[in-house]
């Protein structure tokens, strides 16, 4: 709508109205673009006639596009029959031409023909041949199978020959079905040839045999013609030419069977015609039709032009029809635009007054049609504008007014979204924002939040409070808004206007307004409150002061809610965090707990095991050791009495020397019970010593010597467990494993673990299987700079399923109280954390299972902060 200035009412002096420019001059003048544009404006009066000739043309186009098609479907269909008749009647002739050979043939077929003489029968060849120029060979073959007579045109006739034909084609072919038509040759790569072979009449019959030059069916098919230049042609059954107008092609043994309408016949495609192209690759209109007694195929076809020329000539007519109605209809466009362009024009002279600031512009048109109805209304919507221009501006400004007011709340709102963004937590700055954003938007100097805490309400955020205001909450008894910013966090006095005001919405749930009188001094104030709902509840209320009475509009109701909403959904947020955190804070103490719980349960499991195992050792061993040790300290002792005691006796020289030798036999014999009671004595020590806390010290020591001893520990062990056990020992220990520097007393409890372990599935399978011999192999082996360790038994093997959770804390498959499942998970602690090496499993159940230990001969730092098990201090 264009900008209009104030106009005089119709009806005064015209000199006395204030015209407004038109837009266009007030803008300045057009662009250079615009101008042109405008120039370029196609007039009505040429739409209105390229609307009727396009109509017109319309309907003359389409209704000789269907004249058109109907006469080419009809010219079309009248050809395809023309072209089909052509090909069987081609058929038909080429049929008959072969059918006259037989008969020319025929006459010598006949029984009483073979018994008349060979001269005779020579004859009536030569008469055949020149009754029947096509046929160049004819021969006689007897009931035998004996050529008895041949005569050629091109080679020396045969009388009596006596070749043995019985297993030729000509024969056996002619015998079985009394006439054959062989197969199309070509001799001499060029000239069509086929045989024609017929049985003779009555018993023991013989066979006419002819080869027949089909180089003259061309005078057949030269003989049909089809329109100036349509023609015929004959392929064979396998797609060769062997009749053509052009001679030519045919002695060249030309191969049509990729043709594309001789290979859909060839396909046994339906006979009907079709357009394709010619060997010169021009259009044709195509037919064939079978000639199934020999296999041959003819087709005829004609220029697709020629073919289709009825239709050239109606579309010729068409396109004449359709210019000549053109010319007729631009003649009645032209008239009818020019009628109904000038009332037209004379609106667009009026629109562009009026649009010009010439309010009291009126036209008048009395044409009796839709025109004059425009120009009535046209001149309504005049006087129309020219009695609302006066309050236009009014309009305007109140119409921007709300749009700057609706610009100011949503850049609010997104104000409010992003604090709400970036400190989704803060809920302090959150209530902040909220309340300074609802008070400039509404105009108020005072806002404020006040949450509930327990059964107080307090405030937590508000804006219009003094900053520099003393550290009090100013709230006199006669009503007020606190206005120190001790005021914040602080608890609203009883007796208050904001205290009565909190505790009508918290009572009621909804929204209240409320006005205080005006003092002494006039003035006066007004509340709104607004609940902060969560779940029913009452949360806090929103709360806006401002001064004077009056309520609140809608508008600023509505935006104050929206603003609480999002309050509500902050606390809420803040709350939640503030659970997530209690919540991470609770479970990482449970965590910690957890962790050292399983400290100790591990050392606990550590002590009780090797505690278990010394008790066995010690009841096992101990007692017998020291029985052991003291007799064959007293056997000695004793020995030399006897040697002493026998110094005197009378004995034979040879009796003294044996009882000598022996003597010193036995005292050998006890000085290594002695020696291997104090190794045992060792072991016992060794074992007290393993049952302390902690892991010792890390020293070198001697590989195979550490598993030697461990074996020994492991089996003493299982034997006082189970007094009818029973193991053989392999021991596989490399000379060259040598020594490594490592915690001897950590790597005896995994070696000790894994032999137990093995001990174990021993025991097992032997409990299912008889005849069992259980086997436990110990190995050590020598690579460079690593040392490998191998335990390997031959019990039940691990399944999968097993396999995948083994080494995990805690898991077991052994019965209740037999194991705690820390035995694999503490021993790869050992090797892999604490002396940085591996271990692996290989197994096969109901076979074998073999763990590999492969230990750096350096050692390992154990991790900084942790003990030497791995698993901390």
């Amino acid at each position: 709508m264009h900008d209009l200035g104030p106009a005089a009412p119709a009806g005064r002096n015209p000199a006395t109205t204030v015209r407004v420019a038109a837009p266009e001059a007030q803008a300045g003048p057009l662009p250079a673009g615009a101008r042109a544009g405008r120039r370029r404006r196609i007039p009505l009066s040429a739409k209105l006639a390229v609307a009727l000739v396009g109509l017109v043309t319309v309907v003359l186009v389409v209704n000789g596009a269907v004249n058109l098609l109907l006469n080419y479907d009809e010219a079309k269909r009248t050809a395809i029959r023309v072209q089909q008749e052509k090909a069987h009647a081609a058929a038909a002739q080429v049929d008959a031409f072969i059918a006259e050979i037989e008969n020319q043939i025929g006459w010598t077929t006949r029984a009483e023909w073979r018994r008349i003489p060979v001269e005779q029968q020579r004859y009536d060849f030569i008469r055949l041949l020149r009754q029947a120029p096509a046929i160049t060979e004819v021969s006689y073959i007897d009931a035998a199978g004996r050529e008895q007579l041949k005569v050629s045109r091109l080679e020396p006739d045969a009388v009596g020959s006596g070749r043995d034909l019985s297993q030729d084609a000509r024969f056996l072919r002619a015998i079985g079905d009394k006439v054959w038509l062989g197969p199309v040759t070509f001799r001499r790569g060029s000239e069509p040839y086929m045989t024609i072979a017929i049985a003779h009449a009555g018993r023991n019959p013989g066979v006419t045999a002819a080869e027949v030059n089909l180089k003259l069916i061309w005078d057949v098919i030269a003989a049909i013609h089809v329109g100036e230049k349509g023609h015929a042609f004959v392929v064979t059954q396998q797609g060769r030419l062997i009749a053509h107008p052009d001679l030519t092609l045919v002695l060249r043994d030309t191969d049509l069977s990729q043709t594309p309408q001789v290979r859909r016949a060839l396909d046994g495609a339906a006979a009907a015609p079709e357009i394709t192209r010619d060997l010169g690759e021009r259009s044709v209109l195509t037919a064939h039709a079978p000639i199934r007694r020999i296999g041959w195929i003819v087709f005829v076809q004609s220029p697709l032009a020629e073919a289709m020329a009825p239709v050239f000539t109606s579309l010729y007519q068409t396109l004449g029809l359709l210019g000549l109605g053109l010319l007729l209809a631009s003649i009645a466009g032209t008239l009818l635009a020019r009628r109904m362009v000038v009332p037209i024009r004379r609106l667009q002279e009026g629109a562009e007054r009026l649009g010009g600031g010439d309010l009291s512009e009126r036209i008048a048109i009395r044409t009796g049609d839709e025109i004059e109805t425009l120009a009535d209304r046209f001149n309504l919507m005049a006087v129309r504008i020219q009695d609302s221009y006066e309050t236009l501006e009014a309009k305007v400004a109140e119409r921007t007014r709300t749009l700057d007011e609706a610009l100011r709340q949503q850049t609010a709102t997104a104000e409010v979204l992003k604090v709400i963004s970036r400190s989704a937590f803060d809920l302090d700055a959150v209530l902040a924002t909220l309340a300074r954003s609802a008070a400039e938007l509404c105009g108020v100097p005072s806002g404020l939040v006040v949450l509930r805490e327990g059964d107080a309400y307090r405030i937590r955020a508000g804006v219009g409070l003094a900053s520099d205001g003393p550290a009090r909450c100013d709230c006199p008894e006669s009503g007020g808004i606190p206005c120190g910013r001790g005021a914040l966090c602080g608890e609203i006095p009883a007796g208050t206007a904001l205290a009565a005001m909190v505790a009508r919405v918290a009572g009621s749930g909804r929204v209240e307004q409320d006005e205080e009188p005006a003092g002494p001094d006039g003035g006066g104030r007004a509340w709104l409150g607004v609940p902060l709902l969560r779940d029913g509840p009452v949360e806090g209320v929103f709360v806006l002061a401002r001064e004077g009475p009056g309520a609140f509009p809608p508008r600023q109701v509505e935006l104050v809610q929206t603003f609480a909403d999002q309050a509500v959904i902050a606390i809420e947020n803040a709350r939640l965090f503030a659970a997530l955190q209690e919540r991470t804070r609770d479970l990482s103490c449970s965590l910690e707990e957890l962790r050292a719980a399983q400290d100790r349960l591990i050392q606990s499991e550590k002590l009780a095991s090797l505690g278990q195992l010394t008790a066995g050792i010690a009841h096992e061993i101990k007692n017998p050791l020291n029985f052991v040790n003291n007799f064959a300290a007293l056997s000695a002792e004793l020995v030399d009495e006897l040697r002493q005691a026998l110094a005197g006796a009378p004995l034979a020289d040879s009796v003294r020397g044996e009882v000598d030798e022996l003597a010193g036999l036995l005292k050998g014999n006890l000085a290594k019970v002695v020696q291997h009671g104090r190794r045992a004595d060792s072991i016992v020590k060794n074992m007290l010593l393993h049952s302390r806390e902690g892991t010792g010290e890390r020293r070198e020591a001697d590989l195979n010597a550490l598993v030697e001893e461990s074996l020994n520990l492991a089996y003493h062990g299982a034997r006082a467990e189970k007094p009818g056990f029973n193991v053989t020992l392999e021991r596989r220990l490399d000379p060259a494993a040598g020594t490594a520097l490592l915690y001897p007393q950590e790597m005896t409890r995994v070696l000790l673990n894994l032999i137990t372990n093995g001990f174990y599935a021993l025991r097992q399978r032997g409990s299912e299987t008889p005849g069992f011999a259980p086997t436990l192999v110990a190995a050590t082996r020598d690579l460079g700079d690593k040392v490998e360790i191998r335990i390997r038994d031959n019990g039940t093997g691990i399944p999968d399923t097993v396999r995948a959770k083994m080494f995990t804390p805690f898991f077991t498959t052994k019965p209740a109280g037999e194991g705690t499942g820390l035995g694999l998970s503490l021993s790869y602690d050992i090797v892999v954390k604490q002396h940085g090496g591996t271990i692996e499993v290989a197994t096969e159940p109901g076979a074998f299972t073999e763990f590999t230990i492969t230990l750096p001969r350096a050692g390992a730092a154990a991790p900084p902060g942790r003990g030497p098990s791995g698993r901390g201090p």
